[in-house]
């Protein structure tokens, strides 16, 4: 009569014991030899992730990867007797800004309006703040004399103070000759100041004083 394990309670006990006791020397054996590898790559991804993390820091305050900041401040008012002048039309504002900005930084748009004794701005002012200005606007003041006086110079001027730490570059889109001495003052402190302007409406010391000059032409008029 052939006999096995099972026909006899204790032999298969015994074995069952074991082979349980063999199965857990060898994994344990395997998590031995395994255990080196684990830390060996654990280590390794912890110092590619610092490595990562150095780059990043690397790239994000190297100014050959950091986008340009800077602020355009639009005088409204000097653009519009120009084009009118030049062209007999309007200023297209959004071409304006999408030729300024480039793939630079837009930190903010400030745009400059004069609102008239007749007529109401309103309607242009939320042209411009839908297109991505700030709008500023000031009332036509009348002197005693009778004659009218209505500049953004000044308030540009505080404008420009304001924001001129946050910028590399500050972006004038005016021909006004009364800007000059501003431009020196932003040079002064190692910022870059742009003109873009009708050339034939531009004072040549605004020309000469600026890092950089573009002149507006067809490519900014309202069709």
């Amino acid at each position: 009569m052939r006999s096995n394990a099972r026909s006899h309670p204790s032999m298969y006990r015994m074995i069952k014991t074991s082979l349980s006791k063999e199965l857990q020397k060898n994994n344990q054996l395997m998590l031995d030899n395994l255990k080196p590898l684990f830390e060996k790559n654990t280590e390794s991804m912890q110092a590619l992730s610092q490595e990562i993390e150095s780059l990043k820091q690397l790239i994000e305050s190297s100014t050959i990867f950091k986008k340009e900041r800077i602020a355009l401040f639009v005088d409204s008012q000097n653009l519009y007797y120009s084009a009118r002048m030049g062209y007999a039309a309007k200023v297209n504002y959004e071409k304006l800004i999408r030729l300024i900005t480039e793939n630079r930084k837009m930190v903010k748009a400030f745009a400059y309006i004069v609102q008239p004794p007749e007529g109401d701005v309103k309607p242009f002012a939320t042209s411009l703040e839908r297109i991505g200005y700030i709008v500023k606007t000031k009332d036509v003041r009348t002197r005693s004399d009778g004659s009218a006086k209505a500049n953004w110079d000044m308030g540009i001027a505080l404008d420009i103070l304001g924001i001129l730490d946050h910028v590399d570059t500050i972006v004038l889109a005016s021909g006004d000759g009364d800007f000059a001495p501003l431009v020196d003052f932003i040079k002064g402190k190692s910022k870059r100041v742009e003109i873009y302007a009708f050339a034939d409406n531009t004072a040549y010391d605004l020309k000469e004083k600026a890092d950089k000059f573009v002149p507006l032409g067809e490519n900014v008029i309202l069709l």
